[in-house]
């Protein structure tokens, strides 16, 4: 039958709670089922931007360019290993920005906060996918809550992050029925407000404010080699499996708890090693990430 969706408004601090790994006991087994065995869960940071978002169509993934970013710093070694994998599998044609030590074919951009802005909706040229693997960290300051990007040439480490401010500096003027693009934020935090968690700004819900249609976050630090795995099993459900981004991502969390989990077809080398990792049903492993944005399934 068809599965249960629900999307969450959470209040205060229960916004930093992963409800979809609320466990559940089971009468007569003395086991427990998570709340995403039974259901699809999506968030909200408030009913405004549940209903703006649920009225906004997805950009189609494969008529507009999808870009791939790898950790510019270098200190993710995962991070060009995820990117490269996904392009592999599932965008063949992608831009690649970021820094890349294997391979002889050179980055399409350093990815530097103005070249991720580009497109992002409002830029210059949107994306339909945009998928990065970098660090991110959410301050105290909710606005100050950044991703980690390349820095420009002329500009001090500082000029390499992105921030929720700087996100939203470009929300406005967007029609309601504008399409959206998807952003997966493979980076720790990037759903997680620190204070001030009614109507919570995250880098995921200034995404959602900026014209995205779907942004899958973290609500807290990941580890990039199981982050990898999950990312790289969401997007084969998101292309070969013609899945919606709530629903992938679900899928995705199930896979990891699979004791009998196998890769799916075209996800190899270093990947399809650490999908052999025992640990990775861990909650900490697949529950740090979240599905914001629109919460319908595909059509």
């Amino acid at each position: 039958g068809r599965v249960l969706r629900i999307v969450l408004v959470p209040c205060d601090r229960l916004g930093v709670v992963p409800w979809h790994a609320a466990r559940l006991r089971e009468s007569g087994t003395g086991g427990h089922r998570y709340v995403c065995q039974d259901a699809v869960v999506s968030y909200a940071a408030s009913g405004t931007q549940f209903l703006a978002a649920a009225a906004r169509p997805r950009m189609p993934y494969g008529a507009g360019r999808q870009v791939l970013v790898a950790d510019p710093e270098l200190t993710l070694p995962w991070a060009e290993v995820e990117t490269a994998a996904l392009r592999a599998a599932c965008y063949p044609d992608a831009l690649r920005y970021g820094e890349f030590v294997a391979g002889d074919e050179e980055a399409d951009a350093a990815g530097t906060p103005a070249e991720l802005l580009a497109v992002l909706p409002g830029g210059t040229s949107p994306a339909s996918v945009v998928h990065l693997s970098c660090h991110a960290l959410a301050a105290p300051r909710p606005t100050d809550s950044a991703l980690w990007l390349a820095r420009p040439p002329d500009g001090d480490r500082d000029a390499g992050r992105l921030t929720v401010a700087g996100i939203l500096d470009g929300a406005a003027g967007r029609g309601p029925d504008t399409g959206g693009p998807l952003v997966v934020l493979s980076a720790c935090e990037t759903d997680l407000s620190t204070r001030h968690h009614d109507e919570a700004m995250t880098l995921a819900t200034a995404l959602l404010a900026r014209g995205a249609a779907d942004v899958v976050g973290s609500r807290w630090a990941v580890r990039d080699g199981p982050s990898a795995v999950l990312t790289a099993v969401f997007h084969h459900h998101l292309t070969a499996g013609g899945l919606a981004p709530p629903d992938a991502l679900r899928a995705a969390q199930l896979w990891m708890l699979d004791p009998l989990r196998e890769l799916p077809p075209g996800i190899d080398g270093p990947l399809r090693r650490e999908a052999a990792r025992p640990d990775l049903g861990r909650l900490h492993h697949w529950a740090a990430f979240t599905h914001q944005g629109n919460p319908a399934p595909a059509p």
